[in-house]
């Protein structure tokens, strides 16, 4: 299976943090150091006044765009 693009895992991303909580921005998505298929996925989680706290998620970009979104949310859902 062909790798999704960083611009895909970007919108992923921004999807899946939209869906779960308005609270949830997406800031960066970079290459991983190690392996090509791997991605960094940087979120911010806005406390009101608060500054927000800075979360990353580490996936894999060799896999379908649906499976990436579960996996993000998943993710997402486990820290907050």
């Amino acid at each position: 299976m062909a790798s999704l693009n960083l611009s895909d895992v970007t919108r992923i991303a921004t999807e899946a943090a939209a869906q779960l909580s308005s609270r949830l921005r997406v800031v960066g998505v970079t290459h991983g150091a190690a392996d090509g298929d791997y991605a960094e996925v940087v979120v911010d989680v806005v406390e009101g006044h608060k500054e927000p706290s800075r979360l990353s998620l580490g996936v894999f970009r060799n896999t379908s765009a649906s499976m990436l979104r579960l996996e993000i949310a998943d993710k997402l859902r486990t820290k907050l």
